[in-house]
């Protein structure tokens, strides 16, 4: 089961783990997909609504993101599903530049990755390239039970709801030094989370946008989603997310970089979103 800590322990903390010394990897440059017809792309494994199994198929925002970029390049899709590790810098570690030590070579490119320049500086084996959302956290709320004031504005009895070992999780432990504390119910999903938020189990859920999104669906307009406020976190004002690839292969992230491009720009990139009831949100690094 997949926790947001490698997506996001490292953006709370502003700064990512520096790479280990580098080894050979297998990931391939422009001219060598094209040549082999197959892009190989890495998606985060049980990351709902971006990518994940329905009915036992991979399915999702950033699924569907990978079949284009292979369809515009004109090339076979090879879907590699990868288990998060402890940090962003693990995940680029393995699924990009080295590969695993055991049985399987990196893919060709990797969604799903924060694009940030810091973080960008201390992986330099890998490239960060075309952002295509930006994503925030948020609360989604009962209005009977909790204002328009979120947190600060529970009152007794009331309860909030987090995945646990998430970003919202550690904040809601030691907000306000532990006055939350005895609010907070953990659960193994956010999509868990909404269940018990749409059975009255919880006043709200802390998670981020796009997943209390993707869960609640058509019953948005009954659970109002608004940015949350969480003082003293350099993600608090949300990031963006992009793509990687190995430090050699600049020009495959150039090509990328332009099938998402057009992308956005003929509004397939909205509309793939919004499949999936999420709000395509232009990320910062484009504006």
């Amino acid at each position: 089961m997949l926790t947001r800590r490698a997506l996001l322990a490292g953006l709370a903390a502003g700064t990512a783990l520096l790479p280990a010394a580098p080894r050979p990897g297998a990931a391939r440059p422009l001219d060598d997909v094209m040549a082999r017809g197959v892009l190989k792309v890495a998606v985060y494994r049980d990351l709902p609504p971006y990518s994940y199994r329905q009915d036992g198929e991979p399915a999702g925002i950033d699924v569907e993101l990978a079949r284009l970029l292979a369809g515009r390049l004109g090339v076979r899709l090879d879907l590699m599903e990868h288990t998060a590790g402890e940090t962003v810098s693990d995940d680029l570690r393995v699924a990009v530049w080295r590969g695993y030590l055991v049985g399987g070579e990196p893919a060709d490119v990797m969604l799903h990755i924060p694009y940030d320049r810091v973080f960008g500086q201390r992986n330099t084996e890998a490239v960060l390239f075309a952002p295509y959302q930006r994503e925030r956290f948020a609360l989604a709320r009962n209005p009977e039970r909790l204002s328009s004031e979120g947190v600060a504005a529970l009152e007794d009895g009331d309860r909030i709801g987090v995945e646990i070992d998430t970003v919202p999780d550690f904040y809601m432990l030691s907000a306000g030094g532990g006055r939350f504390r005895e609010r907070v119910v953990h659960f193994p999903s956010v999509g868990k989370a909404v269940d018990a938020l749409l059975a009255g189990e919880v006043a709200g859920v802390l998670a981020t946008m796009s997943e209390l999104e993707g869960a609640l669906k058509d019953r948005r307009a009954d659970y109002p989603i608004a940015p949350a406020a969480m003082p003293g976190l350099p993600a608090t004002g949300g990031w963006d997310i992009g793509m990687a690839v190995k430090e050699n292969s600049r020009d495959l992230a150039y090509a990328l970089t332009d099938i998402v491009t057009a992308l956005d720009a003929d509004g397939t990139l909205p509309a793939l979103f919004a499949r999936f009831g999420v709000t395509h949100t232009q990320p910062e690094a484009n504006r």
